[in-house]
């Protein structure tokens, strides 16, 4: 293996080509020395040696059988939202991609703090990105069948400590959001589990479809925005 292959767990640096620097690197200086100069290499950060060591032996990362919504949102107040289910006898297949914005979303949606675009647009200004993430975890609970068992995989930590009340909601109206949020779970009979996905993570160097789903949904948001 190649000097600086990593000896602990935690985040690492993966090269998968070519052959004669191939392994994981626990540093990115490691990896970078190893990289330096040297045409068609192929690397990017994993979150764990496990990951790493998945992705060197061909396996990657790969959805288990399931149904997958995916959400980010952003400052400007895009949202995407990408449903995702696996069957186990098949690949990962897209049964809805959405974008939207976040006045789109919560138009309607019965809030009251809410209620008007004047309300949407001063809590988006104050609120940013926090605001355009719960929409789109609003939106996907919505979206999704009712009686549905699903992973949200979200890339802003609050979207599943909100929820799972691992984070104290401080601020009204985004205890107001989570709380909608969870009377929407309630009350469409949803089965959630959140996990969350480190944002804009690369792919470059083997299969992650929880990076590439995730980018999915950031590139929704990004075009919702930019054509409100």
């Amino acid at each position: 293996m190649p000097d600086g292959v990593a000896k602990a767990s935690g985040k690492v640096y993966i090269v998968t080509e070519p052959e004669r620097i191939r392994g994981i690197y626990d540093s990115w200086p490691a990896c970078a020395a190893a990289v330096k100069g040297v045409s068609g290499a192929r690397y990017q950060a994993v979150g764990s040696r496990e990951q790493a060591e998945a992705m060197l032996r061909g396996e990657g990362t790969a959805l288990e059988p399931g149904l997958y919504a995916f959400v980010d949102g952003n400052h400007l107040g895009g949202v995407g939202v990408v449903l995702v289910e696996r069957r186990a006898d098949g690949e990962p297949e897209i049964l809805e991609a959405l974008g939207l914005t976040v006045d789109q979303v919560f138009a309607g949606a019965g809030l009251p703090s809410l209620a008007t675009r004047p309300a949407i647009a001063a809590a988006l200004r104050r609120l940013r990105n926090v605001l355009a993430e719960l929409a789109a975890l609003h939106l996907a609970l919505r979206l999704v069948p009712e009686g549905s068992a699903l992973t949200v995989v979200h890339d802003y930590e609050g979207v599943g400590a909100w929820l799972e009340g691992r984070w104290r909601a401080k601020d009204p109206l985004v205890a107001e959001v989570v709380e909608a949020c969870r009377a929407l779970i309630g009350r469409r009979r949803l089965a959630v589990r959140f996990r969350h996905q480190r944002g804009h993570a690369a792919a470059w160097a083997g299969r992650d479809d929880f990076a590439h789903f995730n980018a999915r949904a950031d590139a929704l948001a990004t075009e919702a925005a930019a054509d409100a």
